[in-house]
């Protein structure tokens, strides 16, 4: 009984006092939140002691698992040390410098320089602030210009969500958006193609759409197009063999940057440490978060080329970016072990190995069921697409994709819908193939249990 008055009074305060974003406030209002409590490998407790599966894997980011009693040891050492010390200006910590050097090591092409950030968000900025800041140094001031996808997410900061493209996070209230942030429909969007074409007859005509826009807006114009290498923001979309690769001969054609955002897919999501390596990808800027420090700590980067940095410093300009917490020492600590944990126990490879075991197990589901019009996915990060017609493609309901969301969460298995009709989940890398079977089995029994 007095567990029921904790949780009574917690749900109180919560209502009361904190401001959730996504949440519709007359349900938030009426129900509260599921407050989690612990949590240990790829699994969070709630108040009652009932034991989920985390497929959110809070919000994609605990990909070395939870309860790592080494990470503690590794935050209380540096705590007790240092705990923080700006990096702006002529400052700096230990521990930040020895994570951009272990960045350096393994970070994708040439890839060199790193300013680490609070968020995601943070650093999708810092990568825009840099391509233009780069080309304003050149003394073209006038491509200053961002294109990113239509059905995109990078971040709800002021100048993160004028990037972002999916209609979604983008409110009327929270207009005007920054402007020199273009969006075109270059998604490689292949089960349900805007042109009506199957891949690979098709000519890439969804990379075609980013230089009809270079050459719109004027190359002169244009400092950079900003993807993730693949879509986890929304959906789970997986670029089939040479998108990329079309769409870096557009971007080196017409002298635009690319700035990958890895804020989900860096740190072994995907079968590889970085997912631009999968697609052979040569960002100019990269941006990264979530795996950094695996939800342990707030942290994020970006990373840049020599050959941007020299731009930059062309002239000696400062550099104007600055947040009172990056290169947090704790931060950057964790950091530094959470990337040797995940190369030391090889989590990238076991990302790839069950990635594949479990497009294995959902083919036959895919087959037979009239409700799965399309699974697709990479390493540890699948979606699979929920129809009310298999014939016209007609997606489920945002309501009955709910009920199998909701089925899941009763059997202990936390998976999230993206749109109306996507169902996505994504373990911790640590995962095994028992756990694997255990989400698979019960997100197969949610879906055969819609009825339209």
């Amino acid at each position: 009984m007095a567990r029921e008055s904790e949780k009574e009074e917690l749900k109180r305060k919560d209502i009361a006092h904190v401001l959730h974003g996504q949440v519709v406030p007359s349900v938030f209002h009426k129900s509260g939140c599921t407050f989690y409590e612990s949590a240990h490998g790829v699994r969070v407790v709630d108040m009652d002691g009932k034991e989920y599966l985390d497929g959110m894997c809070a919000g994609a980011c605990a990909n070395i698992g939870y309860g790592r009693a080494e990470i503690a040891e590794v935050a209380k050492e540096q705590m007790i040390k240092l705990q923080h010390y700006p990096n702006y200006g002529y400052l700096a910590n230990i521990p930040e410098i020895e994570l951009c050097a272990k960045l350096a090591e393994i970070a994708p092409a040439k890839i060199e320089r790193f300013m680490t950030q609070n968020s995601g968000s943070d650093a999708v900025e810092a990568a825009v602030k840099a391509a233009r800041f780069y080309w304003g140094e050149k003394g073209k001031r006038d491509k200053h210009k961002i294109i990113s996808l239509d059905k995109s997410y990078h971040g709800t900061t002021a100048g993160a969500i004028s990037v972002t493209g999916d209609p979604f996070w983008l409110h009327p209230n929270l207009a005007p958006f920054a402007s020199g942030f273009l969006h075109v429909k270059a998604l490689p969007y292949c089960y349900r193609c805007l042109w009506g074409k199957s891949y690979p007859d098709c000519n890439f005509e969804c990379a075609q759409t980013l230089e009809e826009a270079i050459e719109k807006e004027g190359e002169d114009t244009v400092a950079a197009f900003l993807s993730e290498p693949m879509w986890l923001g929304v959906g789970v979309h997986v670029a089939p063999p040479g998108y990329w690769q079309k769409i870096t001969e557009i971007c080196q054609r017409h002298n635009v940057l690319i700035i990958i955002d890895e804020v989900i897919t860096g740190f072994g999501r995907n079968g590889e440490f970085w997912c631009s390596d999968i697609y052979d990808i040569k960002p100019d800027i990269l941006a990264f978060s979530k795996g950094l420090a695996a939800a342990y700590m707030p942290m994020a980067g970006v990373g840049i080329t020599d050959e941007i940095y020299k731009g930059i410093t062309a002239h000696d300009a400062m550099f104007p970016q600055v947040h009172t917490f990056s290169g947090h020492a704790v931060g950057c600590a964790v950091a530094l072990k959470t990337i040797e944990i995940t190369l030391k126990e090889k989590l990238a490879e076991n990302a790839a190995e069950m990635g594949k075991y479990i497009l294995e197990r959902l083919a036959p589901l895919k087959k037979e069921s009239p409700y799965v019009g399309d699974v697709r996915g990479l390493g540890m990060a699948t979606g699979v697409e929920l129809v009310a017609n298999k014939d016209t493609k007609e997606p489920l309901s945002a309501e009955k994709t709910a009920e199998v969301v909701s089925r899941c969460y009763e059997k202990g298995v936390i998976v999230v819908a993206f749109g109306d009709n996507i169902l996505r989940w994504g373990l911790p890398l640590i995962a095994t193939k028992k756990d694997i079977d255990i989400i698979l089995d019960t997100v197969e029994w949610a879906i055969k249990g819609i009825q339209v």
